[in-house]
């Protein structure tokens, strides 16, 4: 997949970036003690479209 600065939404230029907060955390399946990894996403700030997540620590899986 070839990353992007750009929003396939509506193609502005303009993208942010940040993570859930909260309970929003990733979890491994079958792995029930695991912390899991905060999701980090990017954002649109023109549209708001969110996109391209990514695990913090893909480890963790």
């Amino acid at each position: 997949m070839i990353r992007t600065d750009k929003c396939p939404n509506c193609g502005s230029l303009d993208i942010g970036k940040g993570y859930w907060s909260g309970y929003a955390a990733l979890m491994p399946l079958g792995k029930p003690l695991s912390m899991g990894s905060k999701v980090i996403v990017r954002v649109c700030r023109e549209c708001g479209h969110i996109f391209d997540l990514q695990a913090e620590k893909p480890d963790k899986f």
